[in-house]
């Protein structure tokens, strides 16, 4: 029996919550998450599924009350803090950190526009999903597996982040069995021991970019356009713009077509 501590959010976060308490040999002793009143974009909720589950539940402001609990993995998906060192050392084996990017090619946020705005140039039509230890640099710890999803040209950054969850869960479900017999202890691999582009982008990393002069939309490079677009078109988040007669204009994949 392993005592797993779940800290995390999204559907994901749901699905992998819903995995690690029906599994015979793992017990969930605390999971820390959103407050129950918070609303966001996404539907479901961690603290709710939790709470039915029959789980103790922190809210995020209270983080540090994590400490008063004894487990061997501290295990994150979707948290939205960067967690400080006496969090991370606190369980007896690990902290680990399901990130919805390819390690160590994408770190920070707003990966999934980034991997769309990147694909054409640097020819990477695919986009990971990385388990990996954490360590007190963000996104920079060991990695212990990573799974695909392919980058289609009709890819929005909203379809690539749903078939992202689906790798996303079969990975995690590979890997339970592991974490359960500690197998997953001795499969960190050094992110310098990996080639290819390395990108970090801060949560502003996408500030100023849905707005799209006319003259560009009319005269700039079309698959650079498109691209862009397609990057940015995030339901329900505002989409890419421009303005014509003083009036936005917005710009989503279907409204303006591919380039021919």
């Amino acid at each position: 029996m392993i005592d797993v501590a779940f800290f995390g959010s999204h559907p994901l976060g749901e699905a992998c919550l819903e995995r690690l308490h029906a599994h015979e040999a793992v017990s969930v002793p605390v999971v820390v998450t959103y407050p129950e009143d918070e609303e966001h974009w996404w539907d479901g909720s961690v603290n709710r599924l939790a709470h039915d589950l029959g789980h103790d539940v922190l809210p995020i402001a209270e983080e540090r009350d994590v400490l008063d609990y004894e487990f061997d993995y501290l295990l994150s998906v979707y948290y939205p803090n960067i967690l400080g060192p006496e969090l991370l050392e606190h369980p007896d084996e690990a902290a680990i950190n399901l990130h919805q990017a390819e390690l160590p090619r994408y770190r920070g946020s707003n990966v999934f526009s980034h991997s769309i705005l990147n694909a054409r140039e640097d020819d990477h039509w695919k986009h990971g999903t990385t388990m990996h230890f954490m360590a007190e640099q963000v996104d920079a710890g060991d990695i212990i597996a990573r799974r695909f999803a392919e980058i289609t040209e009709t890819d929005t950054s909203r379809t690539l982040y749903e078939k992202v969850r689906e790798r996303s869960i079969e990975l995690f479900e590979e890997m339970l069995p592991k974490l359960v017999s500690g197998e997953v202890l001795e499969m960190g691999t050094p992110q310098s021991e990996y080639d290819g582009e390395r990108y970090f982008y801060a949560k502003d990393s996408l500030d100023g970019a849905k707005e799209i002069p006319l003259d560009e939309l009319v005269d700039g490079d079309e698959n650079a356009i498109y691209d862009r677009i397609r990057a940015l078109d995030f339901p329900p988040f505002e989409p890419a713009h421009t303005r014509l007669d003083g009036e936005k204009v917005y710009l989503t994949k279907t409204s303006y077509g591919s380039p021919s």
